[in-house]
């Protein structure tokens, strides 16, 4: 088998998605009734043979690695749960698009999926960002056929601007990289030119912190999550996010993670600030989408815990901050996905329910979609027997994990005790949204809405926070193989 040959079976699973995409424009440009279930069918089966691929093909040793790109663990770890949430995406977003929309906007979404496992694979910084921007162009898009209102229009335009800015930002970071170390591999010496690399990681990663919605780069997501259609802010609150934190590992990693004692208290503050800021102003909303909204904010803080530490140990979770973080956003994905998806199963006066008062006595009308809510309110903060739970545990304990002589222990502790703070903070609103449901009288009349996909995809995001709270152990065993690919460049402390 030639070389060609191979490295398009070893990047199946990205070209069937591409492919797909392209598949589902072409079916979309057919109408009739028949078109809304063709697309969203043809999306559906795209994402399970990609996802099948996936595992036919099992995890890459990165010796078949086309150019510009490694493919390694964790590209398989990123693909299967990429995919396997995207496939929840779907069922969530099956409803949202007009009849005439049905093709861009199911294309859209397997795009931005496409975008996302490029830049799990991409090992060149030109790769990278072109990866990026393919996860990310769709999404302005998304946003924007989501709804006809006015609000949805403004949040696709605030997005799209505050987006192009982050993408210069980025981009020029990349060049200072690429100044430092002659090269646009994402091996490149880190002590090359050592000043420039600083600029250019302050840079890149300023870039990064918009995709996660991080601190001070945030002020975006309250409008653009409110805007949006409920399923689709679901979809933004993951892809966007993934792709940022794997692109942050990816970058770190080129850099060995050895950064200035300077860098890395930026880094702790980024990683303090969007904690307490995000759930201080979560307990002053009376929006469902911006409380969701916020915490999205604070989530990302948590993470960023996870990424300061790094892949210290590799002796699991609880001693690797990768390994934690990989399983965290796996079970963010999910648990804010089924928060979003059961406000798109209400309707209020025609309109879709998003705030406390739409929700208000929910459990008398609707039992079924207010314990889905409940169960992910629950996991999104950190409550036993949630896999959110859990995701807590491994990301806070990581930080405590730092061997005596880290330069960089107290700090790290000091961090995750904040970030236990911020957490009992945030049960507040969380057991608000959960209240709401059960305590409080129904205020609003409120009827269903969507379909049974929508149902479905609810429920399964729901009943996974419970799943995987009991068995986590194969989420776990992949986040730490996506982990061990990193590692071989990697020293202990960094560099102060």
């Amino acid at each position: 088998m030639g070389d060609t040959s191979r490295y398009l079976v070893q990047l199946l699973p990205e070209l069937l998605v591409v492919f797909g995409g392209c598949a589902v424009l072409f079916v979309g440009t057919v109408r009739g009734p028949a078109s809304r279930t063709a697309c969203a069918a043809v999306s559906l089966a795209t994402l399970a043979l990609a996802l099948v691929a996936s595992v036919a093909l099992g995890i890459p040793d990165g010796s078949a690695s086309p150019p510009g790109l490694w493919l390694t663990s964790l590209v398989y770890y990123v693909r299967l749960i990429t995919l396997g949430i995207g496939l929840l995406l779907l069922l969530v977003n099956w409803h949202v698009p007009t009849e005439k929309e049905q093709g861009e906007f199911f294309a859209m979404i397997l795009f931005a999926i496409a975008g996302v496992l490029f830049t799990a694979a991409a090992n060149d910084l030109v790769v990278l960002f072109f990866a990026i921007e393919l996860g990310s162009l769709p999404t302005y898009v998304l946003i924007g056929l989501s709804r006809s209102d006015r609000r949805a229009s403004e949040a696709a335009v605030k997005y799209f601007f505050l987006g192009a800015m982050a993408a210069a930002l980025m981009v020029y970071g990349f060049s200072f990289l690429y100044g430092a170390s002659g090269t646009t591999s994402l091996r490149f010496a880190a002590g090359a030119g050592a000043s420039f690399t600083t600029v250019g990681l302050v840079l890149a990663t300023a870039g990064l912190l918009f995709k996660i919605a991080a601190v001070p780069f945030h002020v975006y997501a309250p409008d653009v999550y409110e805007g949006a259609a409920s399923p689709v802010t679901g979809l933004l609150g993951f892809l966007p996010k993934l792709a940022g934190f794997v692109a942050l590992i990816k970058i770190l990693t080129a850099c060995d993670w050895a950064l200035p004692a300077w860098l890395m208290w930026m880094f702790w503050i980024v990683a303090a600030a969007p904690m307490t800021l995000g759930n201080v102003m979560a307990l002053r909303q009376s929006n469902v989408k911006r409380t969701l909204a916020y915490s999205s904010i604070a989530h990302s803080g948590y993470m960023l815990i996870a990424i300061l530490v790094g892949p210290v140990a590799g002796e699991g979770p609880m001693r690797d901050g990768v390994t934690a973080m990989l399983f965290y956003i796996a079970v963010y994905g999910m648990m804010n996905l089924g928060a979003f998806a059961v406000l798109a199963m209400l309707e209020v006066r025609g309109e879709p329910a998003e705030t406390f008062d739409d929700i208000a006595g929910l459990s008398r009308r609707h039992p079924g979609a207010a314990l889905a809510l409940a169960v992910c309110a629950f996991s999104l903060m950190g409550f036993p027997p949630t896999a959110g739970f859990l995701g807590k545990v491994y990301v806070f304990s990581s930080a405590f994990s730092l061997a005596d002589g880290h330069p960089f222990r107290g700090p790290m502790i000091v961090l995750a005790v904040i970030g236990v703070v911020n957490s009992a903070i945030a049960a507040a609103y969380y057991l608000r949204i959960a209240g709401t449901c059960y305590l409080r009288e129904p205020a609003v009349e409120t009827t269903p809405a969507a379909g049974r996909p929508l149902r479905v995809g609810a429920a399964v995001c729901a009943v996974a926070m419970l799943v995987l709270f009991l068995l986590p152990g194969s989420v776990i065993r992949h986040a730490k193989h996506a982990s061990d690919a990193i590692r071989p460049t990697v020293v202990l402390f960094p560099r102060i």
